[in-house]
């Protein structure tokens, strides 16, 4: 096996740099250092409301079926309506906010 030698070694560079190359090089690596700043800024800021938006969704759908309250969706079911004698008291078991709804749509549908 032939031992590496210096001597037969050409001293030539193996590749031509651009003229002012190095010129504004501290310049453009500064610019560069700046903008990924900006994009890690950026990123953690998205990262973190996705995170928010994650947990929201989460404890949403962990509360749903229980009505946020506890004491269940609100909405009467089939067999407290068909309990009730009259229309009356199937408004007395509904709350303000639903007879809202119930009123906003009425007018909307014209019933």
């Amino acid at each position: 096996m032939k031992e590496f030698e210096l001597e037969n070694m050409s001293r030539e560079m193996p590749y031509k740099m651009p003229e002012h190359f190095l010129d504004d090089l501290t310049e453009r690596v500064v610019a560069e250092i700046g903008r990924e700043k900006r994009r890690h800024k950026q990123r953690r800021i998205y990262l973190m409301f996705a995170s928010a938006a994650a947990v929201a969704a989460v404890v949403l759908l962990a509360l749903l079926p229980f009505g946020f309250g506890g004491t269940g969706t609100g909405v009467p079911d089939y067999e407290t309506i068909s309990q009730c004698t009259s229309i009356d008291e199937i408004f007395q078991s509904i709350s303000t906010d639903e007879l809202g709804v119930y009123s906003m749509m009425s007018n909307y549908y014209g019933n």
